[in-house]
């Protein structure tokens, strides 16, 4: 009899997803990220192999279009095992074909097999982010590539770029064909047509959190460094810190929480605005001295006018006690009103006793 345990039970453990253990082995051959080939499928397919879009060609786990995936077949296939397949597939005028229309279907109808479509949507993976790698000069986000298995990595680039230049710019009108087959990503509920800040919002949300594998080498001037290009994509760099502070910052990691919150948290300065201060120790409640003298030299300093260089700006002070908690000077009279009560005397509320 078991009291306090349960016992093993004797049913066999249900077998893995075939369909996710697909996607775990095409990532660990081409060395793409688990989670966002999962995140990807999820989202295109719902995991469901043999998916069919209804406003494109787009098929399979991925949804893969047929000059996308003919492309993918003609360069990876021979790596796959595919080179009967990668041979039969040539450029005519700028479009891929195969003369064969027997043998045309039966490579399109790969996209349904969760294997050889996981492991192409893994290689179009990394080609995408070397490609925008070298577009953008710095490494994408796992939302941008994203961006790149729906537009193409050109298109994903012009999308990231519009958004930092003009993010109020209506997205369907650089993207036609995109927003045709996609209407759900270029417009709202009401039917009304996004921005392109706003399509890039919700194409990088679903990845927002997503893990990417580590980065393959690029050429030209890619650099590790993250540096966010539309101010949107700030809250989602890798590493970044947790908490309220991604509500409002815009600068990264690095920066303090956004200008217009910092200058909420800043004294008047003399002529009645407010300026965020770039120095840490002036960020939070700065009082600096009144005199013309101080102010010059503060002035100065932040404009780096030669007035103000080479003079050292006094530490900021705590915000000023309010005059009702401060104390009388020594020796002068008490303020208009009650006098003030010295510390409570504890004394008078102890009971002497004595020893009988």
């Amino acid at each position: 009899m078991f009291l306090f345990t349960t016992p093993p039970s004797r049913e066999t453990q249900p077998a893995a997803n075939p369909v996710v253990s697909a996607i775990r082995e095409g990532a660990d051959r081409t060395g793409a990220g688990f989670d966002y080939l999962l995140k990807t499928a999820q989202r295109e397919s719902s995991l469901t192999p043999d998916a069919k879009a209804k406003s494109s060609s787009a098929t399979g786990l991925f949804q893969f279009i047929e000059q996308t995936w003919l492309s993918m077949v003609k360069q990876e296939g021979p790596k796959q095992g595919l080179q009967t397949y990668a041979d039969a597939i040539n450029d005519s005028g700028g479009r891929l074909t195969v003369a064969d229309p027997a043998l045309r279907e039966k490579i399109l109808q790969l996209r349904n097999d969760p294997q050889v479509s996981a492991v192409m949507a893994g290689a179009l993976t990394q080609k995408n982010r070397d490609q925008l790698a070298g577009a953008l000069g710095r490494q994408p986000q796992a939302g941008e590539l994203y961006m790149a298995h729906v537009l193409g990595a050109r298109g994903a680039s012009d999308l990231i770029r519009a958004a930092a230049s003009d993010p109020s710019r209506i997205a369907a009108r650089d993207f036609p064909e995109a927003a045709a087959a996609n209407r759900g990503i270029f417009y709202d509920k009401a039917g009304r047509a996004r921005s392109v800040q706003e399509v890039y919002g919700v194409l990088a949300a679903s990845h927002a959190s997503t893990q990417l594998a580590a980065a393959s080498t690029t050429s030209g001037n890619a650099t590790t460094e993250e540096t966010p290009v539309a101010e949107i994509a700030a809250a989602l760099q890798p590493g970044r810190a947790h908490g309220l502070i991604g509500l409002f910052s815009t600068g990264g990691s690095r920066e303090p929480v956004s200008k217009a919150v910092a200058n909420l948290w800043t004294s008047p300065r003399a002529n009645g605005t407010r300026t965020a201060a770039l120095d840490s120790g002036e960020r939070y409640f700065p009082r600096v001295k009144n005199d013309a003298a101080s102010s010059a030299a503060v002035d100065g300093a932040r404009s780096g006018d030669a007035g103000g260089q080479g003079r050292a700006m006094a530490a900021p002070l705590p915000p000023t006690r309010p005059a009702d908690l401060a104390l009388p000077a020594t020796g002068s009279a008490q303020a208009a009103g009650k006098a003030r009560r010295g510390p409570l005397d504890l004394s008078s509320f102890m009971i002497q006793r004595s020893d009988a």
